[in-house]
Parts: C-alpha cells; structure tokens; sequence
C-alpha cells in the first residue's frame, strides 16, 4: 500500500512532446517528483525506505543485514497527460557498490537500470547520477514506483566485513519524449552482457570475426567480460553453411556455457540466450548485440523474451543491436527486421568492409569504423609465425586459416582466398566496446591482441611519388614532416621513387575563414620556411634524382601543376602515380583536369584526413574522384604521430645533422603559434602516408605509425624485403 502525498514540483519551462514512434503526442512540463516529498514507502516491499535528509534521498539500511539484497520500493500516483515519455532518475553514485534500480507502472517493470561503478575514493561518491528510461507509456491515474536494493562490491572494508551502497535516489523527473537520438552508451563489464552472433553462411569472414573476438578475449582487455557467442545466425541468404565448432570451442569454451550453436539446435540456442540476457536484464545490465549476421535470429530470442514477461520498454531501453552491413540487412525476413528494430536500440555503424570515404559522410549508415579487411598474406604470417609468442591468438588464426582452406572458399569478392584478412563484422565490436585509437585499423588490431612478431617491413609498391602539402596555413604540421618524409626515403633506398615535391598549396588561404585563420604576414612567412627546408631536406637526405625542383605553389603555381601533370602523363600499369594528399586537393584537381585522361586510372591519391580532403578552394573531392583515380583514406594519422616532444630527444642529440634538422623543424612548428592545438607536440602526421606506402601500402602498409614506428625506420631497423 501506499498513500499519496499533495506537494508536486512542476517546472515552468514547456515542451512539446514528440515521440520516436510517430505515436502519443502531448504538450506538459516536465515533472519533477522529490524522492522524500512527494513518494510514499511501500510498507510492503521486501524491505523498507528511511529518509536519508543529509542526501535528500530515500536510501536502504544496510547495516541491517536483513535489508541486504531485497528490493524497496515508493510509490506516486502520476496526475500529468496521457503519452510517451523520458523518466529520468536521479541516483546516487556510491563507492561500495552498483544497486539496481526498477522502475514500475502499476506494478509491471517497465525499466531496469544498474548504477555505475566508481571504486573506492572516487571523487564521485554520493554525487548525483541521472539515468533516463526513454519512451515509457503513462495514463493519468497510474501509479509510478521506484524499487532498490542495498549492494555491495566487496572493496571497503566495514565491520568484519565490507560496506554496501544504500540503493540511494533523490528524484524522478517525467518529461515529454524527445525525437533526438539517445546520447551514446558504453559497455559496462559489471552489469553487461555481449551477444556475438555468426552467421558463417556462406562467407568465411566469420572465421576470421570468431578468431578475432577470440583473440581479444584472450587479452587481459577483456578480462571479467560477461558473453555469450552464437553460430548459425543467417537468415535467407543462399549458400553453404562452414561448420566453425572447433574453432568456437577454442575462441570461447565449452559449448552451451559461452558459445552455443543455433544451426544444430536452434530451439536450444533461443532459449539459452533468452535466460543470459534476460537475467541481465533483472539486474539493470544491457545486452549488446554484435550482429554478424541477420537479424532473425535475434528476432526470435528477443520474443522469447517477450513471453517470459519482459516489458518492451525493459528491451527497448537495454537492448543494443549493432549492425554494420546493409547486406546483412537486406538477407533477413523484412519482417523480422522490422521487429528488431522496433524493440530495440537498433544502432547501425560505417560497414567494416569499406575504407572511410569522407565525401559521403551524410549517406554513411552510422558512426565511422575502422575497415577491418586488408590484402596480403602479411597478416596471417605475423599471427600464425612461430615466433609470436601470443599463445592462443597463434593458435586461433592457425585453426581459422586451416579451416578456411579446408571449405575451398574461393569467393572472387573477398581477399580471404587470396591470403588477406577480413573481419569486418569486428567492426561492431570497435564500437561497442569503444576502441577508438587502440585498434583503429588491421595493423593496430594486430599489434594489440594477435602478434608480438615485427609486422612493418620496407615492402614498397611499384610507381613514383608526388608529394603535394601546405603548410602555410592553418597547420605548421607540415614544417615537421616534411623533412621526415625525406629521411624516410633515403633510410629506406627509395629516394630514386620521388618525382614532385611542392609545398603551400592552400591557394587562397584567406579564402574560407576557419577558427583558426592565419594572417597574411604570418602566412607569407611560412612560405619562406616551407620553400628553405624543402630545399635542405633535398640537401641533407638526397639525392633524388628524379625530382626536377621543388615548389611553392603559391608563387609557382602553373609550374608546379606543369611539374605534377608531367610526372601523372608518365603512369602507366606497370609504374603508377601515388599522390600524397599533405594538404588541400587544388593543385592535384588542377593537375588531373590537365593531365591525359586515358593515364588517370594509374594514379593513387593518398589521404589520411578529411580538412585536406573538404578544405578546397576550387575542387571538392568528388571532383578529384571523378577523373578515375584510386582513392586511398589511411586514417587520421594524429592519432600515432601528434604526440610528446620528448619522443624525439634522440634527434635532437644524433650526430645526424639530417636528424638534428628534423628536431629543429618539428620544434619551430611546435613553437608557430598560431592554431593552439600543436603546443607541448611534435606533430609529423602527414609522413604517416609516406610510412604506410613504404611499408607496402595497400598491400598491409601500417597506416597507424607512431613516433616509435618513424624512429626505428630513421634509426636503420627496418631493411629492404
């Protein structure tokens, strides 16, 4: 029982309510209910309320140990309008443990929420902590409940024994559903649990996502990680069907505890995902699902759940299903995936196949992932190599690559029959577990969980090199990898490749005003520096016997397009062009509209960052594409090679004088001052493209070079192969 008390606080502001689904509309403020004034305790809950007043919150006793790990419960009847609604409690971050909380509508759960982990000392203790169930629907009249219960996590010790949070919440907040997309969700390892869903039929890029996600699990990474992992999850797509048992067995353990296999025993597999998930649901935990496959699979457990009396908006608010491929999608029942994606959090990602195309950020499916697919059998040399020392990825990708070829898959659209790597799927796990910059390509994936062996060699394309950078505004970055660019290439015996170098090739630098803008005085000076150390560079690292001279595009620009369209009318098949892209594409888009049309399918355009790509004067991107080149997005090098100065102290105190220079050029950049973001760095990103191309390029070139890469390629520890 519970009685209702008068006090309601309402705020002023308005909203009008607009729903995710097109349904209920109302127009109310939001309303605020105060956890101690306006709630009345359940006298019959398990356990009781006390008013905590020091926090203004209703809290549990725990000291009682009768209270322990029973459920309280405040109830208020709801007097606004009828419709959708976002319900935002406000809890209290406690160090000694994660309560659950339960929010329920006349008496059905309809929203499950686990509170963070903070540990102990933090800063955060007993600090507000809102959480919001999104999309419940009220009538008014119903009665809204709030449930707890005391927890602990072990880690303080009190009394003999350990101290327990207190389930402690201070308000509710009832406000109009909004139509905007829900702010991001992480995985939590202490309430969560992975759905990894395989389909295997009837492309062999499962075997690689399986050895993959195997090969993270074996890393301390993904330690303590709650999962279960399911094969068989195809939908109508024709085909055979790879039985990948063994290599599941060995990626996860033992079947029907972690991994089950839905392609033998369906019914089995549905109702063991069922129970995990929906016991993860009972304690406020997500399910995120890696949909590697379609969708009626999840379709299925997700009814399932529905049966066994979980409330839609417990699924819509917990369920995460992440999906990278369209393909995928257009293989499953329609109506299948139009349940899924009407019960759940259904968040489509970039597809993992397919590099970062900058120029369709707005048809792109999602947030951007990593491209998970690389030629060349590098890769699974490094992983299987009896020197790698990673015990269990050796033998996950030894076990893959052996199963692959046993199935003869030889599909001509995959680079797996031609000795490549392809776990696109994994690109679902980058962004459920937040990966960012940790495995941001196949390379980085690589060195993080599945060699320890040396994966960069000097393994060069066929063909020539253009470097085309600025550098004159708004970014000195270039100041510093230019000469990088060059040492580059004499330590490696390629400075015979280089056919064009210019510089300043922001052509109208005062043209678009960006937040950072250079004035003309300093712009003009920066030329002066770009031109001498181009000049020096050739000097102190040449020769290179094909470069004709060097060139400041803004001073020089019809010579240094005359210089480019040149070295782009010598490409043919067996000796093409690659264009390093250091900076805005007009002098390479002037270059291209004059050059033979019938040679520019031999050339390669080489980028690693979207403000170079968007960022021209008089040719956009797309205009470059369309001359027929081939487009290569390496990814932001920042990432590796924007970092602390003192990753480069052993240039500064060589005997080198080329690589004293080099410590002199990144430290005039790092001292520039006119954008901010390069003080207390030395920052040569742009020679992360030249890294990658001499590392073999599209064939497993490293495009996530870090200072430590460049030095030992600068210091002779990388030979010829």
């Amino acid at each position: 029982m519970f009685i209702k008390t008068s006090r309601i606080a309402v705020t002023s502001l308005l909203f009008a309510l607009v729903t995710s689904f097109g349904v209920d509309a109302a127009t109310q403020a939001p309303i605020v209910y105060n956890a101690i004034e306006d709630f009345a305790i359940n006298a019959d809950a398990d356990a009781p309320y006390y008013h905590d007043r020091r926090n203004n919150a209703l809290a549990i006793d725990a000291r009682r140990v009768e209270y322990r790990n029973l459920f309280a419960q405040a109830s208020v009847e709801y007097t606004g309008q009828s419709g959708r609604f976002d319900i935002q409690i406000t809890t209290m971050s406690e160090e000694d443990g994660e309560p659950i909380y339960r929010l329920l509508v006349n008496g059905v759960v309809v929203g499950t929420y686990r509170g963070a982990y903070i540990g102990k000392g933090s800063e955060l203790d007993l600090a507000p902590a809102p959480h919001t169930w999104r999309d419940i629907t009220l009538k008014s009249g119903d009665t809204i409940s709030v449930a707890s219960v005391a927890h602990t996590n072990g880690e303080i010790p009190e009394h003999g024994g350990t101290a327990w949070s207190r389930g402690r919440w201070q308000s509710l907040t009832v406000s109009p559903s909004e139509a905007a997309q829900r702010p991001r969700a992480y995985f939590s390892k202490h309430s969560d649990i992975l759905v990894s869903q395989f389909d295997l039929k009837p492309d062999a890029d499962d075997i690689h996502a399986i050895a993959a996600l195997g090969s993270m699990f074996a890393h301390e990474d993904m330690n303590n990680t709650n999962f279960i992992a399911v094969a068989g999850t195809y939908g109508e797509q024709v085909g055979d069907y790879i039985n990948a048992n063994g290599l599941l067995e060995l990626a996860f353990g033992k079947e029907n505890f972690n991994w089950v296999d839905a392609h033998h025993h369906r019914d089995n597999a549905i109702t063991l995902v069922r129970d995990r998930v929906k016991a993860v649901l009972a304690q406020g935990g997500k399910a995120w699902v890696q949909e590697a496959g379609q969708s009626d699979f999840t379709r299925d457990w997700l009814e399932a759940l529905l049966s066994a009396g979980i409330h839609p908006s417990v699924i819509k608010n917990n369920v995460i299903v992440v999906q990278h491929s369209d393909w995928n999608e257009s293989k499953t029942n329609p109506e299948a995936l139009a349940r899924v994606k009407a019960l759940t959090h259904y968040q489509p990602v970039s597809d993992g196949n397919k590099p970062r195309r900058i120029f369709d950020r707005n048809n792109r499916r999602g947030p951007v992932t990593p491209m998970y697919v690389a030629e060349g059998n590098k890769w699974i040399n490094a992983a299987t190599s009896e020197e790698n020392s990673f015990a269990v990825p050796k033998a996950l990708w030894t076990l893959a690559d052996s199963l692959i070829k046993g199935t003869e898959f030889d599909a001509s659209y995959s680079v797996i029959p031609k000795g490549g790597v392809d776990f696109s799927d994994h690109a679902e796990i980058w962004w459920i577990f937040d990966q960012d910059h940790r495995t941001e390509s196949v390379h980085a994936f690589w060195e993080r969980y599945v060699t320890d062996t040396e994966l960069d060699t000097v393994k060069a394309p066929q063909g020539r090199l253009a470097v085309v950078i600025d550098g004159n505004s708004p970014d000195p970055d270039d100041i510093g990898a230019t000469p990088v660019m060059f040492a580059l290439l004499q330590q490696t015996g390629l400075s015979d490749r280089i056919v064009h170098i210019s510089h300043s090739c922001d052509l109208d630098p005062f043209r678009n005003k960006a937040r950072y803008q250079i004035d003309p005085e300093n712009e003009a000076r920066r030329q002066k520096v770009l031109h001498y150390l181009s000049g020096k560079s050739i000097e102190l690292f040449g020769p290179f016997p094909q470069l004709r001279d060097y060139y400041n595009c803004r001073t020089h620009q019809q010579e240094a397009t005359q210089d480019l369209v040149d070295a782009i009318n010598n490409s043919t098949s067996d000796d093409p062009l690659w264009i390093i892209e250091a900076g805005e594409p007009d002098l390479i888009g002037y270059a291209l509209a004059e050059a033979n049309p019938d040679v520019t399918k031999y050339v390669h355009v080489v980028s690693h960052h979207p403000a170079n790509d968007n960022s021209g004067d008089f040719f956009t991107w797309e205009q470059i594409l369309e001359h027929g080149v081939t487009e290569h997005q390496i990814g932001d090098q920042n990432l590796g090679l924007q970092g602390p100065i003192h990753e480069w102290d052993w240039a500064k105190e060589s005997n080198n004088p080329g690589m004293n220079f080099i410590w002199e050029m990144l430290a005039y950049a790092e001292q520039d001052g006119i954008v901010p973001f390069q003080t207390n760095k030395f920052d040569c990103s742009d020679a992360g493209m030249m890294y990658w191309w001499i590392t073999g390029a599209n064939k497993g070139g490293n495009n996530f070079a870090t200072a430590a890469d460049i030095t030992d390629m600068l210091t002779g520890k990388y030979t010829q192969q």
